[in-house]
């Protein structure tokens, strides 16, 4: 496992070994990262990136291992449109931070089960008077 991150190594480069599975990138304050360094590892099997940090979510399509993806909105959206989920996944993630209307996150999550035949988030919604405010 490796993190690339504001505190642990320092560059996607440093990551890189033929062992390597799980590639995680945390908060990052410089130049968005590319993945090609990372491209064709015959292990890498998980890939989390906090939202903002890839400079080019497609790249992803690159890593035909992966078997778990864990990104933020914005790079899955990236992703779906142009029909690049990998296909390998067994499991996938949306990392949501900071306060977000939770429909566009159900709608995306339903767009990504939609692509293997899962079944899909129930969305109810309940009107009614709740009362005068306290």
């Amino acid at each position: 496992m490796a993190r690339v991150d504001r505190a642990a190594l320092d560059s996607i480069e440093a990551a890189v070994h033929p062992e390597l599975e799980v590639l995680s990138i945390g908060v990052w304050e410089g130049n968005p990262i590319s993945l090609a360094p990372v491209t064709g590892l015959p292990r890498l099997r998980t890939l989390t990136a906090y939202p903002g940090t890839l400079a080019d979510p497609l790249e992803i399509a690159e890593l035909t291992g992966l078997e778990f993806l864990d990104l933020g909105p914005e790079d899955w959206r990236v992703l779906l449109d142009a029909g690049a989920v990998p296909r390998g996944l067994s499991a996938a993630s949306i990392e949501v931070h900071g306060q977000r209307h939770p429909v566009p996150i159900v709608d995306l999550a339903n767009q990504i089960l939609a692509l293997w035949d899962r079944p899909l988030i129930t969305v109810s919604v309940i009107e009614g008077d709740l009362g005068p405010s306290a």
